[in-house]
């Protein structure tokens, strides 16, 4: 009687366990728990640096964007630039990681939070690589935004603009054996020159501000229809971990509660136009919950974001000051009217 109860037992406890493993989701990962200005291995010879933000603590000092840094077999590659005294603190940073030398630096697009940088990493040997629409602006509209920004952060003003080294259409690659990762352009999002680092090895996607953590969009640049298509574009990407440009890494379902921000906010604005609404009574109407339960802010409060979907949809939108005409066949800079290229791929072995 007791071999039989043993024997009993042994299957329950054998029953529960395939149960478990069998139930657990295969793409399940563990996310890292971070504090910020934390740096975290998050794959073999990839590193996620979380840098300081909050949409709802005034005393949060802003860090710049988050910083990603990937170690090759002789070299590293980092994503984002960041302000030039958040790149000195990435730096030192890496150098506390490995001792190769940092080669390329990828510009996401062209913000200050990401781009303004620049010249600190070309003090290391770095080249910057970033899409031609992101080279584009750091060139057309770069001077003047700097200039202004200069006036508000004095590592901006003891430092200067670098440009773009590297451009590239839709796709640019690094590869040498030991680490791949590309650098994808999929269209207009939270600027006309986004780009995201896919690392295919690992399934991580570094996404920039094309897909931030919490209530952190500015969509002043941006095209929300045209973003939504590039976050599905992004979805059917085999991905486990998502590194946001702002917040904190998350799994492949921010894309979606980011994505749903903008068509639910899209939705709202649409049903209050068609109502005949004046702006302030559509933006007091937009509901939300779950964003709130995302972000812990309040959709409603965001009023830029809902007055860009407004105007939007109302045609409004100068689209030449963002970069693109509205239906998106050509870019408008300086006066200057360019058609647009066929793409290419650009492949980089080392």
């Amino acid at each position: 009687m007791r071999t039989l109860a043993k024997v009993s037992a042994l299957g329950i406890v054998v029953t529960v366990f395939l149960v478990s493993v069998l139930a657990a989701p295969k793409d399940e990962v563990e996310l890292p728990k971070m504090q910020f200005n934390d740096v975290k291995e998050i794959a073999p010879g990839v590193f996620f640096r979380y840098s300081s933000i909050s949409a709802t603590d005034p005393k949060v000092p802003f860090g710049g964007s988050n910083n990603i840094w990937i170690v090759f077999k002789d070299y590293v590659v980092v994503v984002d630039a960041n302000f030039p005294k958040e790149a000195g603190d990435v730096i030192a940073a890496i150098k506390k990681t490995t001792d190769k030398p940092i080669k390329y630096v990828l510009d996401t697009h062209h913000h200050g939070d990401h781009a303004y940088g620049n010249a600190v990493w070309a003090k290391e040997g770095a080249k910057i690589v970033g899409s031609k629409n992101t080279s584009r602006l750091l060139k057309v509209n770069g001077p003047k935004a700097w200039d202004q920004a200069a006036k508000d952060r004095t590592d901006i003003k003891e430092s200067e603009l670098k440009v773009v080294d590297i451009d590239f259409d839709d796709k640019y690659v690094l590869d040498d054996g030991t680490q791949r990762v590309e650098f994808l352009h999929f269209g207009h999002s939270h600027t006309i020159g986004d780009a995201v680092a896919y690392l295919p090895k690992h399934k991580i996607l570094c996404t920039g501000d094309a897909c931030v953590n919490g209530a952190f969009n500015y969509m002043g640049h941006s095209s929300s229809a045209s973003w939504i298509k590039c976050l599905e574009k992004m979805e059917h990407l085999d991905i486990k971990m998502i590194c946001p440009g702002h917040g904190a890494v998350a799994g492949k379902d921010l894309l979606g509660r980011q994505k749903r921000y903008f068509a639910d906010l899209r939705a709202q604005v649409k049903k209050g136009i068609d109502a005949e609404k004046k702006l302030d009574d559509i933006i007091a109407s937009v509901d939300m919950p779950w964003y709130k339960e995302w972000t812990g802010k309040d959709a409603k409060a965001i009023k830029d974001n809902t007055t860009h979907v407004y105007n939007e949809l109302m045609g409004k939108v100068e689209w030449e000051k963002l970069g693109r005409t509205s239906d998106g066949n050509a870019w408008r800079y300086a006066g200057r009217e360019e058609k647009r290229e066929e793409p290419r791929r650009i492949l980089a072995a080392d």
